[in-house]
């Protein structure tokens, strides 16, 4: 027999609840972990049901304490005034214009002013039930823990809240491609509705060509007031930058001078006469620059500006020279300030008397126009709130809420429910399903079966009651899976060269002894010559469930590594099943690392296939002691033991990960504990709620595992 260590060749899939997960509608993978999320939201089912149920409720509680709202609609028509100022080849700008008017028209009707004084008319003023009751939001059943609240309402509310109160209950809209102005008023009272509609439209009409004598409302008037001091500044800009006109003319004349003295100076030496003349017409120039940049300085255009800025030109002891350099730059930066501010105060000036021009237009030419279509009518049907759209937002928003719920849970759920979930989680095949075992149930069915102690051997009426083998459960579905999982480890390869079977878990309690003891079992049954080998050397488990006590073995596999007996000493025959043998593991070993890391772990195995057909092994969990991890490259298949319901994802993620720094994969997953039933749409699906928790509690250490529910000796 070779034994191999098998190569990594995958990357563990990425749990399909993780925030990194794509689902790639391109990938096989990515479409099945979108299957199967689906399918645990569709799992979770009650919570998005509850979900529906409350967002109806709160949908028929909303309904039943809203106030019910009415709209009263009046409708005013701006007349196409426009003709008499524009002429007749410009009537598509004529039309567009007529648009602008009419959406002025519709601010204007919604002005504070104007609603201050509808809210101030007596038609308003004296109307029962202006104010709408507070409405209370809490059950009745609360007042007798809130108290009441109610709130009185006087009529002697100033007119601005009542005009803020108005504005937020009126919407003007115009009608499309028309040029109809809809005043429309909600309120829970209908009369009130009318009432208001019909006042602002009224209002507003009576205002129109109505002189204001303070002239604050007058835009007219503002627009050529500001225009005026537009203008104004405008001028003095301009009077300050005429100011600049000479010294800017004689600056680009010293600029020529300065680029033909520099030609010169590249041509001739300092005492040509050429390059003299040049350099004293160039002082010459700076000179004059420097008094025309004293007059400049102290004219009245720019006085002010000069006499704030006066700070750098004013220091002591400066040679002619830098007054030059100082003057140059201050110039040249005061008359671009200028430029610039003079480009836009004129384009301010041109924008306010354009727009003037046009209210001018329009007031005359269409506001003018403005007419009362019609006035409302009494509304007697609500316009909200609408039952069909809240009760459909309710359940929509409650189907949300559920579905978010249900998402939440399956994030936070840590646990295994189903196959797909545990090959996504471990991208390994599932070998089998083992059920979870009851003994009442399971003599229960040997009761039913007609089976009886009677009829097992003395030995095997020590078996925990957890073996399927036995009569009356043969032919049990219990027994069957464990078939299964022989016949999955058979298809793994040649059986002659892949004799050695391990089981092991991420972490304690998954049930991995019971699992190995049933398939040592099930083996023996085909006639097979099989061996179980318990090599749990911290915490073994495997002579409880044959019913024996540890003081009462012979010396096992604690004393077979040390050297100190053969195989053939070590050997059980006397399990109470035909062709199977058990190496129990004998007296507590003080350094199981040491053990299992020796040459004895593969002589053992070795000699042990030269006579066995199947030899099947139990170990320590991986995460708990590191010991399996020092087997599993001597064995041919690895299977990892995965209770549902209870074994943390990030167990075996890290148990997974673990072997893969060693280069080692898991022939497969068994799952145990498994209960399946029929789920939606004819899928297989479980669902358990279950505690979310992490595997640290069971240690990770050398001597935590050895620790955990020490094994006594009578045990």
């Amino acid at each position: 027999m070779s034994l191999r260590k098998k190569t990594r060749s995958r990357e563990v899939e990425p749990d399909f609840f993780d925030d990194e997960d794509d689902f790639d509608s391109n990938s096989g993978a990515a479409r099945e972990r979108l299957r199967i999320l689906l399918f645990d939201l569709l799992g979770r089912w009650h919570w998005i049901a509850l979900g529906l149920i409350l967002g109806v409720l709160g949908s028929l509680y909303y309904l039943s304490k809203a106030p019910k709202i009415y709209e009263a609609t009046s409708t005013l028509l701006v007349k196409q005034g426009a003709s008499a100022v524009i002429s007749q080849d410009q009537m598509e700008d004529m039309d567009f214009r007529s648009d602008d008017a009419v959406n002025t028209v519709a601010e204007r009707v919604k002005r504070a002013e104007l609603l201050r004084n509808v809210a101030s008319s007596p038609a308003v003023a004296d109307l029962e039930g202006l104010v709408p009751d507070k409405v209370n939001w809490f059950p009745e059943w609360s007042k007798q823990w809130l108290g009441e609240d109610k709130e009185v309402h006087e009529k002697t509310v100033a007119p601005s809240a009542f005009g803020q109160m108005i504005e937020r209950m009126t919407t003007v809209k115009v009608r499309r491609n028309t040029r109809l102005l809809d005043i429309t008023v909600s309120h829970p009272v209908p009369e009130v509705a009318r009432v208001l509609t019909d006042t602002i439209a009224q209002e507003y009409i009576r205002e129109l060509g109505t002189e204001r004598s303070d002239g604050q409302g007058d835009s007219s008037e503002v627009l050529e007031r500001k225009s005026k001091e537009a203008e104004k500044v405008l001028q003095v800009k301009e009077k300050a930058k005429a100011n600049y006109n000479q010294i800017l003319a004689l600056l680009q004349t010293l600029e020529e001078k300065e680029t033909l003295f520099a030609q010169l100076d590249r041509r001739y030496l300092p005492k040509h006469p050429k390059h003299i003349g040049a350099k004293a017409t160039l002082e010459e120039y700076q000179k004059r620059f420097l008094s025309e940049f004293d007059l400049v300085r102290k004219a009245v255009a720019d006085k002010e500006y000069w006499s704030s800025n006066r700070s750098e030109w004013d220091q002591p002891n400066l040679d002619d020279n830098t007054r030059f350099k100082i003057a140059r730059r201050l110039i040249t930066a005061r008359s671009t300030v200028l430029e610039s501010d003079i480009t836009s105060q004129r384009g301010v000036f041109d924008d306010l008397v354009t727009k003037r021009l046009e209210t001018d237009v329009n007031r005359e030419a269409i506001e003018s126009e403005v007419e009362l279509s019609n006035l409302s009518e009494l509304p007697t049907i609500p316009s909200s709130p609408r039952k069909i759209l809240v009760l459909g937002g309710g359940g929509i928003l409650g189907l949300a809420l559920g579905f978010v719920l249900a998402f939440l849970l399956v994030k936070l759920d840590n646990k295994i429910h189903t196959v797909p979930q545990a090959e996504l989680l471990t991208n390994l095949p599932v070998l089998a399903t083992i059920h979870h075992t009851e003994p009442k149930v399971l003599a229960k069915i040997i009761s039913e079966k007609g089976g009886s102690q009677e009829d097992l051997s003395p030995a095997a009426r020590k078996w925990d009651p957890r073996i399927v083998f036995r009569p009356g459960l043969t032919e049990s579905i219990y027994a069957e899976m464990f078939r299964i999982l022989r016949a999955s480890v058979t298809l793994l390869g040649d059986e002659k060269k892949r004799k050695i079977t391990l089981f092991s878990s991420a972490v304690p309690g998954e049930g991995k002894t019971l699992t190995s003891s049933n398939f040592a079992i099930a083996s023996a049954l085909q006639g097979k010559k099989t061996v179980l080998v318990d090599l749990d050397l911290r915490k073994p488990a495997v002579h409880k469930v044959f019913g024996l006590k540890r003081k009462d073995l012979k010396p096992g596999s604690t004393e077979l590594l040390a050297g100190k007996i053969s195989w053939q000493e070590a050997l059980s025959t006397e399990t109470g099943q035909e062709n199977l043998a058990c190496i129990f593991s004998g007296a507590r070993a003080p350094n199981p690392g040491e053990l299992l890391n020796s040459d004895s772990v593969t002589n053992l195995l070795e000699e042990l296939a030269k006579e066995f057909e199947v030899i099947v092994i139990d170990s320590a969990p991986l995460l708990a002691v590191p010991d399996t991890r020092l087997i599993i490259p001597k064995v041919d298949n690895f299977c990892l033991v995965i209770r549902a319901e209870q074994t943390p994802k990030n167990a075996v993620r890290k148990a997974i990960d673990l072997l893969g720094d060693d280069g080692v994969d898991p022939a497969g997953i068994v799952i145990n504990g498994y209960e399946e039933q029929q789920g939606i749409l004819g899928s297989k699906y479980r669902y358990a709620y279950g505690g979310y928790g992490g595997y640290g509690q069971y240690g990770q250490g050398y001597g935590s595992y050895g620790a955990y529910g020490s094994d006594d000796d009578d045990s």
